[in-house]
């Protein structure tokens, strides 16, 4: 759960850098806290809108964290938008997000 709270606590910052870890372990929490939104619309006859809300709220730190993510194996923010090439593109974000941590030329790992 502190990676979850972790991206909300750092949902404006595009600039820094996540490990895979933080990446996926908030991006499992959202899915979970999803699937819950998306259980309780309708378990009340679909007259609420937990998801659409929920996800709209969560749209900036989720992108912030994948953004992030990307940074920390070198590459570009924009490597994200590879999201919307249909059928091969979300099987391709995920293929990046999953890549271990790159390294600089002086040898120190990305924290």
């Amino acid at each position: 759960m502190k990676y979850y709270f972790l991206a909300w606590k750092r949902s404006l910052d595009f600039s820094g850098c996540s490990s895979r870890k933080e990446c996926w372990m908030f991006l499992l929490v959202h899915t979970l806290v999803a699937i819950g939104c998306i259980t309780a619309d309708i378990s009340m006859n679909m007259t609420t809108w937990f998801d659409t809300i929920y996800s709209v709220v969560s749209f900036i730190p989720m992108l912030s964290v994948i953004v992030r993510r990307l940074h920390d194996i070198n590459k570009s923010g924009y490597w994200g938008l590879v999201f919307f090439i249909p059928i091969v593109g979300p099987f391709w974000l995920i293929y990046l997000l999953s890549q271990s941590t790159n390294t600089h030329l002086d040898g120190e790992a990305l924290v």
